[in-house]
């Protein structure tokens, strides 16, 4: 299915972030966006992996439900206003796995940490009966990859809460 400049998100897609809060592109801010995006859809329309989408106000908010995000900086450098920095790390934002995992009913599964390629998901098979998937906070690059593979929507993208 292809993408229009005034396609709009699903509700579910749109709030994936913590307490509601859009997931916005790499390497901008909420600051960032509400200051200097149009609303073009420039870094909608350049993201190869079909990620990124309308959403309040034409401004760009990302969902991991089709895809993952490559860091490829198509968006930032199809943007012609001052919304990306690609001199601030990409994104703050982690793999969060929630308590629906079906590895918690004893059911085996290891879809997310075969999709994570910078082995960021431990898999720790010393979790009775079957396992369970933890997350390597310091390798996490928040690339949503985990949670497209997901089928059971256990794995959510926030902020991290360090202890």
């Amino acid at each position: 299915m292809g993408r229009s400049g005034s396609q709009t998100l699903s509700r579910r897609a749109l709030f994936s972030g913590k307490h509601g809060a859009p997931i916005r592109p790499p390497w901008t801010s909420e600051t960032s966006i509400l200051d200097a995006c149009i609303g073009c859809g420039d870094c909608v329309a350049a993201c190869p992996e079909d990620i990124l989408f309308n959403g309040p106000a034409n401004t760009p908010v990302v969902s991991f439900e089709n895809g993952e995000c490559t860091f490829c900086e198509a968006c930032a450098k199809a943007c012609k206003e001052s919304v990306f920095d690609l001199d601030q790390p990409a994104w703050t934002i982690q793999a969060v796995i929630s308590d629906s995992c079906i590895l918690q009913s004893g059911i085996s599964c290891r879809l997310c940490t075969d999709n994570c390629e910078v082995e960021a998901l431990v898999f720790d098979l010393s979790q009775r009966p079957v396992g369970a998937v933890f997350v390597d906070q310091d390798l996490c690059n928040g690339c949503g990859a985990c949670v497209a593979a997901c089928t059971f929507s256990a794995i959510s993208i926030m902020e991290p809460q360090r202890d």
